[in-house]
């Protein structure tokens, strides 16, 4: 029980998909709640972010569930004030929300300003947003954790990829800022995961198509597997314990060595 005593608030934690598939916030919110923690809930999809506290509460956990989205600052606010009135405190924070723009592989010059605000206004400033008015409150309660889920498109480019990747990489910098600014009280550091199986990117294949797939997809990663969202909730468990105390931050690469092989050699 890691996270004894903790209160941990995690954006982009509705448990899954609506066609079921997981998600990386739902399973480091379950992971969370496992370990000890309060979890305070916050998604723009009510139906599975509510089933996601549910799921804690069926399994003798505490949570509450929050509709509110990372791109409205009052909205923001009203989420951080929800978890002070519940708990008293807040000592976890992750940030996971995300978004593409509309088309998901673009470069700047094809990708419209409305796109790239929207993406730069969930993914970045999401997470600003919500590390702006939980620090006051982490402070108050002793100091805590802030885990920023980022991506390896922060270093690794993936063409046409253009907005998601340059929001990516802010992150990493944002995590960097906090941890210089708000320790000791409070660590902050990103994990930037590579593939992770997820129901988006399975949509719209059979089951023969999709084992084909996954099956080439496993070959670029010299450990040989494909990347589970519970591989990075353990991650994010890590990080938000006292485990790594002495970590603060860092932008911890979890792709199963990819970026650093010469993938056709696996």
């Amino acid at each position: 029980m890691k996270l004894t005593n903790k209160v941990a608030l995690i954006t982009g934690a509705a448990l899954g998909y609506k066609n079921g598939g997981p998600s990386i916030g739902g399973a480091i919110a379950l992971k969370f709640a496992q370990e000890g923690a309060k979890v305070v809930v916050v998604d723009t999809n009510e139906e599975m972010g509510q089933k996601t506290s549910d799921v804690i509460k069926e399994n003798g956990g505490d949570s509450i569930f929050i509709n509110a989205d990372v791109a409205n600052s009052d909205q923001v606010q009203v989420a951080i004030k929800a978890s002070q009135k519940k708990y008293g405190k807040l000592t976890s924070l992750v940030n996971c929300a995300a978004c593409y723009a509309g088309k998901i592989f673009n470069t700047v010059v094809d990708t419209s300003e409305e796109d790239w605000q929207r993406v730069m206004n969930v993914n970045l400033n999401g997470y600003y947003r919500f590390a702006k008015y939980a620090i006051p409150l982490m402070l108050k309660s002793g100091g805590g954790t802030i885990v920023n889920i980022s991506s390896m498109a922060a270093f690794t480019i993936v063409p046409n990829f253009a907005v998601y990747a340059v929001s990516k990489a802010a992150i990493n910098g944002l995590t960097r800022v906090l941890a210089v600014d708000h320790a000791p009280q409070i660590r902050t550091n990103a994990i930037c995961p590579g593939f992770v199986r997820i129901a988006n990117s399975e949509n719209n294949r059979s089951p023969k198509e999709l084992k084909k797939w996954l099956d080439d997809t496993v070959k670029d990663y010299p450990l040989g597997k494909v990347c589970s969202v519970d591989n990075i909730a353990n991650i994010a468990l890590f990080l938000s314990s006292d485990d790594s105390f002495y970590i603060n931050g860092e932008c911890v690469k979890a792709d199963g060595g990819r970026s650093i092989a010469d993938a056709h050699d696996f």
